[in-house]
């Protein structure tokens, strides 16, 4: 009987209440769980002397409860054992989002670095463009100010032809005895030589051509008006015909409202009567030349 009594002393021992008909008590089932959680949590790793610790007070708490049963030291000793294994698992959390804020921390310096070098390659890769977007229209520049100062060249050296910069661009003026006979708008043998001098210096020269037509007050709108138009039209249809691109040039005719002298003169008169030649577009619209071979003389309206 004796031996029996110690065998059941014995498997109490080493299998627990369970084995003995003994429930545990909610204290040490709490504590059994909060040690589980705080051991497997994703911080448990980061508090390895709290969850230890838990461990400890957990085996002691077994331990009473093995050799004692459901006595109020087992309790304690179980509460003890939850309170820790709930401050390693806390712990455990702290720590984890330390690390994780640190990591965070970490990886936006790193973006920050990447994209303040991405900034700097793409600064200096935009100052480079630049500057040879600079260079480029700086040569591109000087090629058109030597073209237009070539025509211009050319075309103060046409006979009957004068040439000035203002507002709306190079003007070049014919008179239009030089062009047309009195009251006509079909061109004279000696302006087609002219006109065709104009066409070489202006086929390197891409401006844009409007061509106006001119003429004094000697007469009515009505006449004047379409006169004018006409002219300008058989000065345009020459350039077109001779090698300027027809959507490059264009004409109107002005008729008597832009003078450009006193029509109460006969040579004022001969001055108003003409057709300019305008280049527009280019840089130099805005700079000023003085007139050049400056026409005079009388001639048709």
């Amino acid at each position: 009987m004796k031996t029996l009594c110690l065998m059941a002393a014995t498997v109490c021992i080493a299998g627990g209440l369970a084995a003995c008909g003994t429930t545990a008590p909610p204290e040490l089932v709490n504590a059994r769980t909060a040690y589980q959680e705080a051991a497997q949590s994703p911080g448990g790793n980061l508090a390895q002397v709290e969850v230890y610790e838990a461990k400890k007070s957990l085996d002691r708490a077994e331990k009473s409860f093995s050799e004692d049963g459901d006595e109020p030291e087992t309790r304690d000793l179980a509460y003890v054992a939850q309170r820790k294994a709930l401050i390693a698992r806390s712990k455990g959390n702290t720590l984890l989002a330390m690390q994780q804020q640190k990591e965070a921390i970490a990886e936006g310096e790193r973006i920050k670095q990447q994209q303040a070098v991405a900034a700097r390659e793409q600064l200096g890769r935009t100052k480079e463009e630049l500057a040879k977007s600079q260079e480029q229209l700086a040569s591109e520049r000087a090629a058109r100010t030597a073209a237009e100062k070539k025509t211009q060249d050319a075309l103060t050296k046409i006979q009957g032809m004068s040439a000035k910069q203002d507002e709306r661009g190079l003007v070049m003026s014919l008179t239009g005895s030089v062009l047309f006979a009195t009251g006509k708008a079909d061109l004279l043998p000696t302006a087609r030589k002219r006109l065709q001098d104009v066409v070489t210096a202006l086929k390197e020269d891409p401006r844009q051509v409007t061509i106006i037509g001119h003429t004094d007050s000697t007469g009515s709108d009505a006449i004047n008006q379409p006169l004018s138009q006409k002219r300008a039209e058989s000065v345009r249809t020459f350039l077109v015909t001779h090698g300027l691109s027809e959507d490059r040039v264009q004409a109107r005719g002005a008729g008597a409202s832009e003078p450009i002298a006193d029509n109460r003169t006969a040579e004022g008169r001969a001055n108003n009567r003409r057709v300019e030649i305008i280049l527009s577009g280019g840089d130099n619209n805005n700079t000023n030349t003085k007139d050049q071979n400056q026409p005079g003389g009388g001639g048709a309206r």
